[in-house]
């Protein structure tokens, strides 16, 4: 079986990565899982918590992305992430005067969301066409962490934040003259690379962490994959009605142009959350005090590991790792 572009079939994943792992560890509370953003180890009184991720699917921001997209995964735990180790890959011809851009922008996203650089490793690594950046963020807490299995008959499913935004602005930078093509005008093209600084779900999955059963930040193959990982994470049946999750403006008119679905499309930026009923209003205060976009889309509604989904009132099951629609344009 040949792997294609994207992440592995999950149950591929399943099959071979959960279970290469190592001697055994009382410690580990949550190895590597489908769904599972993060690994949680007992420490002293508390838990760390750490995540590693690549940026492969853009050329520019690619350190604002690896800092941020890594981060994330740890906040979506309810966590506080705290500090980072970098890998940078550069392919053959990079310049110094290139990497230090590339620190440059590192730098300003780690103070942004008030995180250390601890370490790393950089190389020029022949055969790869681009910089690839692998970034681990980690943090520390005393306090709950949230795992991706926690779902519950009877939780609202609930999408926070633009969907989308992610990949609509690498396509606004990396694909600019086909978006001119499409005739999307100057304007759309620069209000979607500016959606790039909008990536971090760091003080949005803080600010609910304490209502929730679960938390997931949708990446590659947005809403959709972070859904299903979601419902095979927890075990339980996810019903989604698509129509009522907000598009963005700016986002829907990027991805009409070049043809791709937004709801499979990079979406940091964004998180999926399921939320006992009795917090769901809560939840919707919190949201609307801070301005912060949502859409109740969807309820826990059976115990078995599948994903329902209705589009224009046509029902369908998602039933296996969607590949992110970033790729048609790579290829």
């Amino acid at each position: 079986m040949n792997l294609e572009e994207g992440k592995p079939p999950l149950k591929v994943l399943e099959k071979i990565i959960s279970k290469y792992t190592g001697i055994y560890d009382p410690d580990v509370i949550k190895g590597p899982a489908i769904g599972e953003d993060a690994g949680i180890v007992r420490l002293g009184e508390g838990f760390l918590v750490a995540h590693v991720d690549p940026i492969t699917t853009a050329t520019r921001f690619i350190g604002w992305l690896a800092v941020n997209i890594a981060a994330n995964d740890v906040a979506v735990r309810g966590v506080r992430p705290r500090w980072l180790l970098l890998t940078l890959l550069l392919p053959r011809g990079t310049t110094a005067g290139d990497l230090e851009n590339i620190m440059k922008d590192i730098d300003e996203a780690a103070k942004r969301i008030g995180v250390t650089i601890i370490g790393g490793h950089t190389e020029v690594t022949p055969g790869i066409p681009r910089p690839i950046i692998i970034a681990t963020a980690i943090g520390h807490t005393r306090g709950r962490v949230i795992t991706s299995d926690g779902a519950r008959v009877g939780d609202k499913v609930v999408v926070i934040g633009r969907i989308g935004g992610e990949g609509a602005s690498i396509i606004a930078w990396d694909f600019e003259d086909l978006l001119k093509k499409a005739g999307v005008s100057r304007d759309v093209i620069e209000k979607a690379k500016k959606l790039i600084y909008d990536v971090s779900v760091i003080e949005k999955a803080l600010l609910i962490k304490d209502y929730v059963s679960s938390m997931h930040d949708p990446t590659e193959g947005g809403v959709l994959e972070a859904l299903y990982e979601l419902a095979i994470a927890s075990g339980k049946t996810f019903s989604i009605d698509l129509d009522s999750i907000e598009l963005d403006p700016i986002v829907e008119v990027v991805t009409k142009a070049v043809n791709i679905d937004p709801y499979k499309l990079l979406s940091s930026g964004s998180l999926v959350a399921t939320i006992p009923e009795n917090y769901l209003k809560k939840v919707v205060s919190i949201l609307k005090e801070n301005n912060i976009p949502f859409s109740v889309c969807g309820e826990v509604i059976g115990n078995e590991p599948k994903l329902i989904v209705s589009k224009n009132n046509k029902k369908s099951i998602v039933s296996g790792s969607i590949v992110d629609e970033i790729y048609k344009l790579w290829k």
